[in-house]
């Protein structure tokens, strides 16, 4: 009778690729190695957008409202939402937008924020590569 107390056979790791492990591999590679860019894009990218099924112009609306409430953490939640939907739909200048709102209400706390508006062309680029590459590329909402 085995009760499961001793070693459990060890998996070999390059069989069992690891899905997740393999597109941030590939994001990492995509940034060129820049680290700081990665580790900005890893937290605001959406791994698929297609799953994404409120429009942005919701997720904006609900944004504004939190704004106009006082509610500053919803606030940035929304813009920051609102900012990764335009970073899987290539448009540069809602991220730039949405980004900007996010920052004022989260200061210094998510530098990953100053990241992305200060690199946003090529971050809009590298993601539209990563979607295209990993058939994740969101609706045009």
């Amino acid at each position: 009778m085995k009760l499961g107390l001793g070693k459990s056979k060890q998996k070999d790791p390059s069989l069992a690729a690891n899905p997740e492990s393999l597109a941030a591999t590939r994001l990492r590679e995509l940034c060129g190695g820049d680290s700081e860019l990665f580790g900005a894009m890893s937290r605001l990218m959406f791994l698929d957008p297609k799953r994404i099924m409120i429009p942005i112009d919701s997720v904006l609306k609900e944004a504004q409202v939190q704004e106009a409430q006082g509610n500053k953490l919803r606030a940035e939640v929304g813009y920051r939402i609102a900012g990764g939907i335009a970073l899987s739909n290539g448009d540069a200048d809602g991220v730039n937008q949405y980004f900007s709102r996010a920052v004022s209400f989260a200061g210094d706390s998510h530098p990953e924020y100053q990241i992305i508006l200060k690199r946003s062309s090529e971050a809009v680029a590298i993601a539209r590569k990563y979607y295209e590459e990993f058939g994740t590329l969101g609706p045009q909402l």
